[in-house]
């Protein structure tokens, strides 16, 4: 039984470091790929205890790369970048931190006149009321 037991916590561990290897990975995220593949919580939790000691998962880290890298490459608002956050099982105490953090070194006038000028062929012929409600509203989905 105690073999038995050893084995699933070493499997759940090489399993988890195999997804670790791919990308950067919340707790959350690990605990349910763990439980998803039938691990018993025991293994799970001895898995998360050992990458916790090796600093192989940081929620506040992950947070961070994370708001960094989607302003970067596909610039949205605070509201979507919490709720990505959230779906992604980051505490909500750590994005509210760590969104502030970040949004408080960025221009958010620029990032939206930026996106808006990628777009700006879209709203040619337009009439102004128009162009300016197709402009708000993708602002506001992002």
């Amino acid at each position: 039984m105690k073999l038995e037991t050893d084995e699933a916590v070493e499997k759940a561990k090489a399993y988890a470091l195999r997804l670790l290897s791919n990308r950067a990975y919340t707790k959350k995220e690990i605990c349910d790929k763990l439980a998803g593949r039938g691990y018993e919580q025991d293994a799970i939790e001895q898995t998360l205890s050992m990458l916790d000691r090796l600093n192989l998962i940081d929620d506040v880290l992950f947070a961070r790369q994370f708001v960094e890298q989607r302003l970067r490459l596909r610039p949205s608002g605070r509201v979507a970048l919490v709720r990505d956050l959230v779906h992604r099982g980051v505490p909500t105490e750590i994005i509210n931190r760590v969104v502030d953090d970040v949004l408080a070194d960025v221009d958010i006038e620029d990032i939206a006149l930026n996106l808006l000028m990628g777009r700006a062929n879209r709203y040619r012929g337009l009439s102004r009321e128009k162009a300016l409600g197709r402009m708000y509203g993708f602002l506001g989905r992002r």
